[in-house]
């Protein structure tokens, strides 16, 4: 979720018994962020998975029946989700993807809206919780037919919540991928995180418990493989800090990959491959 500015990492630190690069260093300096991989935009074709959704539509769960929107493309188990990053509309930035496109060609891929975001409903009057936000998913995967468990692929605050989901819903996870997810805080500021009812908060998340629960109380996680790609420009200044994720994991990878905190779009097939990996081992 990492509120916090991003601050660039001193080049990677091969010596991480987990980490293994995932790229070469390029000759001059990168610029992050500015130039996505030709795979990344790629125009669609007559065969494109992405022209034709399996499941598209908003689901009501909940005791109010608040309604949230989702969008699969493909057929296949595991089913992959992805869960974006902190107020971002999860189904507009995957959509387009050449990751989905290419995913989705041999399995069912999917994205939605966290409340507050794209289609879904508006988030309620109150501060939320990581728990709210892992509810509304597991009923929302019940209410749409969703086969679990599935892989779930979170980006940046994203892995906070696909990592408590796994925690709370173990029967719901066969394996995690998170995208430059650093560590949680445990003292973060008020100051520093918008309130749960700033303009800035369409969630209306409670940010301070959110860092606070990530860094101290986090849930065990089932023994699931689970891989952490930090980017190299990303949001950790040390990549070891992001290692907290693995802890628990059948299959503990961490890789580090060449770009910026948004390293889906700065390495598309980087990250592809290594949600390839974990479905190759959550389907064994």
């Amino acid at each position: 979720m990492k509120l916090r500015a991003v601050r660039a990492v001193a080049g990677v630190l091969a010596t991480l018994g987990l980490v293994s690069c995932g790229a070469d260093t390029p000759e001059a300096d990168p610029q992050p962020g500015t130039t996505p991989s030709t795979s990344d935009t790629a125009s669609p074709t007559s065969d494109d998975p992405l022209l034709s959704p399996t499941i598209d539509g908003r689901f009501a769960v909940g005791t109010d029946q608040h309604e949230l929107a989702l969008t699969c493309w493909g057929e296949g188990l595991p089913a992959v989700l992805f869960d974006a990053g902190t107020g971002d509309a999860g189904i507009e930035r995957w959509k387009r993807s050449s990751i989905t496109r290419r995913l989705a060609a041999g399995t069912m891929t999917c994205a939605y809206d966290r409340l507050g975001l794209g289609d879904s409903d508006p988030a309620p009057d109150r501060p939320r919780t990581l728990d709210d936000v892992v509810e509304d998913l597991h009923l929302l995967l019940g209410a749409a037919g969703i086969t679990v468990p599935l892989v779930l692929v979170g980006a940046s605050g994203g892995g906070f919540d696909i990592y408590h989901h796994a925690g709370r819903y173990p029967d719901d996870v066969a394996g995690l991928v998170l995208l430059d997810v650093p560590a949680g805080q445990a003292a973060i500021a008020p100051s520093d995180v918008p309130a749960w009812d700033s303009s800035d908060n369409p969630e209306h998340m409670d940010y301070v418990a959110v860092e606070h629960l990530m860094a101290v109380d986090r849930l065990p996680i089932p023994a699931i493989p689970v891989t952490v790609v930090t980017a190299t420009f990303g949001q950790s200044d040390d990549p070891a800090e992001q290692r907290v994720w693995v802890e628990g994991s059948s299959r503990p990878v961490q890789v580090i990959l060449e770009g910026g905190h948004n390293i889906y779009e700065d390495d598309p097939d980087g990250v592809l491959a290594e949600i390839l990996a974990v479905l190759d081992a959550a389907s064994g």
